[in-house]
């Protein structure tokens, strides 16, 4: 259904083509609901029109760019910034914590960039909602483009996310089952805090995924042999 309406659309946009099932894999449940979506790097346009088309009417989107090419719509509002700004975040989004259904990071690909953008925005998701980061395969790029890229490079995007896992684990890292408390290495309390509500992490090529919410209950139960 995604890519008939990306086959449709009147604005330019690209994709790589095995986005279009993950889309659809993340935010079938948003079909109908119209959803409020914050789009860093919105660029011509064509990515917010296919969001609203497929996502239906009442769906919102805020798209943030550095310069972008576009004209803002009935749908469509634009921040133009620089998303690996601070500043930028504090003047334009202060106001909107758990505004957000949907965040999506297509904008400058810049580790840098992506890592303050999810810490930023990551406080602008409703509970339930869905953070979404692509084309992350710039983690594992090495050149003049690309600064802090690099396999197993400690401040790509990718080696930062791999530490937000151990969040979901946090608690884990207090005990050592069947034995106790532990003192050794855990979570630093800042992770902690500022992804307090993780429900699940999706690792694809070129796409990461964020399921805001409560922690699943983690709680054994037992069947015992009638």
């Amino acid at each position: 259904m995604l890519e008939e309406i990306f086959d449709r659309l009147d604005l330019p946009c690209d994709k790589f083509v095995h986005y279009f099932e993950l889309y659809e894999r993340h935010f079938q449940k948003y079909v109908g609901r119209s959803p409020r979506i914050l789009e860093i790097g919105c660029q011509f346009g064509g990515s917010a029109e296919m969001w609203r088309k497929y996502f239906g009417a009442g769906t919102i989107i805020h798209g943030v760019d550095i310069a972008p090419q576009c004209a803002e719509t009935d749908y469509l509002k634009l921040f133009t910034g620089d998303q690996g700004s601070h500043a930028f975040w504090d003047e334009n989004f202060s106001d909107k914590r758990d505004f957000y259904d949907i965040v999506i990071d297509d904008g400058s690909h810049d580790n840098p960039h992506q890592i303050v953008s999810l810490l930023r925005t990551y406080g602008l998701l409703k509970d339930g909602g869905t953070y979404w980061c692509e084309d992350t395969h710039t983690s594992y790029y090495f050149n003049a483009r690309v600064s802090d890229g690099g396999y197993k490079n400690p401040h790509s995007f990718t080696e930062f996310c791999k530490d937000v896992i151990d969040v979901m684990s946090a608690e884990h890292t207090r005990f050592a089952i069947g034995v106790g408390p532990i003192d050794g290495p855990r979570v630093p309390p800042v992770l902690v805090s500022q992804f307090d509500k993780i429900r699940g992490m999706h690792f694809y090529d070129s796409v990461i995924v964020i399921e805001k919410g409560p922690r699943l209950k983690f709680e054994r139960v037992i069947h015992r042999q009638r």
